[in-house]
């Protein structure tokens, strides 16, 4: 098991705290349970495939995110733009 690199963890870890984030929100306005549930679905292996990298489809998760992201366009969170915008950052030679 290793561990994810460290623009992974930074990217995987700022879409688990924008999905978290969403969901309240959405729980807040008392509707799209199936919202949600997708929002969950999308990022409920995250956890685990920090911890276990080499088990990692990233081309698979990726599109995961994108998924979400198609089907729930407008409403709100782009796991996908997210993840990159993240791992991006790290890329582009932010203290790691």
């Amino acid at each position: 098991m290793n561990l994810a690199h460290t623009s992974h963890l930074r990217a995987c870890s700022e879409v688990l705290f924008s999905a978290a984030i969403e969901a309240r929100w959405l729980a807040y306005q008392g509707a799209r349970d199936a919202q949600i549930a997708d929002l969950m679905y999308a990022v409920h292996n995250i956890p685990h495939l920090m911890l276990d990298w080499d088990r990692c489809d990233v081309n698979l998760l990726r599109r995961i995110l994108a998924d979400y992201d198609t089907k729930w366009a407008g409403h709100g969170l782009c796991l996908n733009k997210t993840y990159d915008a993240a791992l991006s950052e790290g890329d582009a030679g932010t203290p790691q």
